[in-house]
């Protein structure tokens, strides 16, 4: 199937251009590769522009939902709705004669919530392709005309969509061509790893959310393990992809010692398979290899160090160590040692040091002497 392939910054453009025209947007794209963090982080950017208060419906208590009811001018909502939980009478609702000769509608309370005046947000139809036909179809009218059965949708709604496709074995039912000509149609390509540029892609992504610095610099390491191909015959249930290293395996290792090894790879192997996490914990032993006191206490030993592996398995050791205790003094170190390895190493553990704990790397920064030289090199990479 051929559909234009975009990135992740080109998918946040297109979703803003699709929300000003009203005109709904099919995003194709392999599993946990980020489709619906695109959809989540464009909407609450377009919260800001149209100076609302950013919410997501799926999150909001009953209260909170009644409560934007009646005035869902103040709010930009985000609906996650699974149409694979469904049944058709789901979206058109239920008849109700109310004691007369006519027959009403009463219709599900997030389409009666995007049917208000003053509603402005998207409708977000994730992995509509694991819905059967019969409650596609159903989504059509919702879809194009923007309207189902006796209500509208308004006019500050957008509806959007994703799904897998046939070739990531994910049971989903083909798109019949009628819903596929409601939609324009992009494929959103996996995140790179771009080793000597840390800020960009996924690793850039990883670092403003927090992802476990260990991973962080494995898969700066080993780039590839980062969303490889799933064999076809393949009876693994755990695999690997920016979703399952970035959310799963992060959240379950970090608060982890790394020599707790046999931890690690168990815990790991949960989230992204027994192949990965060997790998994983294999790189994490590079460590061993490594004389870290001997760097700490005379950082030109960092750059004695010429292995590409063992590089990164000093990053990862000088993260989890600043992680601990990052105080000026550390920092005054940490520095030290940036100034005696080459320039995307330097970037790379700085970045993290920084994102992680912005407020004390800054105040502390400013304070010493060693911040004139790092803030001429790498000021650029650490300012923003």
């Amino acid at each position: 199937m051929a559909v234009r392939e975009v990135d992740h910054n080109e998918l946040e453009y297109l979703i803003g251009i699709h929300y000003k025209a009203k005109v709904p947007l099919y995003v194709w794209g392999a599993t946990g590769i980020g489709k619906s963090d695109s959809v989540r982080k464009k909407a609450s950017e377009l919260a800001k522009e149209n100076k609302r208060e950013y919410v997501e419906w799926n999150k909001m208590t009953k209260e909170q939902k009644h409560e934007y009811a009646e005035s869902p001018e103040k709010y930009f909502v985000l609906m996650d709705i699974r149409l694979s939980q469904m049944d058709p009478s789901d979206l058109r609702g239920l008849p109700s004669l109310n004691g007369k000769d006519v027959c009403e509608w009463k219709v599900p309370f997030w389409e009666d919530v995007i049917s208000k005046e003053g509603s402005k947000g998207i409708v977000f139809f994730d992995e509509i392709n694991l819905a059967p036909p019969s409650i596609q179809s159903a989504a059509y009218q919702l879809i194009l005309d923007r309207a189902l059965g006796e209500i509208s949708i308004a006019d500050g709604i957008v509806c959007l969509a994703a799904g897998n496709r046939i070739e990531d074995r994910a049971n989903v039912f083909d798109l019949p061509l009628p819903l596929q000509n409601r939609f324009t149609h992009v494929t959103l390509k996996p995140p790179l790893v771009v080793r000597n540029q840390p800020m960009i892609g996924w690793t850039g992504w990883a670092m403003n959310n927090n992802v476990d610095p260990r991973i962080i610099t494995f898969i700066q390491a080993r780039p590839q393990l980062l969303n490889p191909k799933v064999e076809k015959n393949s009876n693994d249930r755990a695999f690997a992809t920016p979703r399952s290293w970035g959310k799963y395996c992060s959240e379950l290792i970090k608060d982890i010692d790394t020599r707790e090894l046999d931890t690690l790879e168990m815990l790991s192997s949960v989230a992204v398979g027994y192949a990965a996490a060997s790998e994983f914990t294999a790189f994490l032993k590079f460590q061993r290899d490594i004389d870290f006191d001997a760097i700490l206490k005379n950082p030109k030993k960092a750059g004695d160090i010429t292995e590409l592996d063992l590089k990164y398995s000093l990053l990862s050791l000088m993260a989890e160590w600043y992680d601990k205790n990052h105080s000026k003094d550390n920092l005054d170190k940490l520095f030290q040692i940036a100034n005696n390895i080459t320039d995307e190493f330097a970037i790379l553990m700085l970045r993290m040091a920084k994102i992680r704990h912005p407020h004390s790397f800054m105040n502390n920064a400013l304070k010493l002497k060693s911040w004139d030289e790092i803030s001429q090199r790498y000021g650029k990479y650490l300012i923003t």
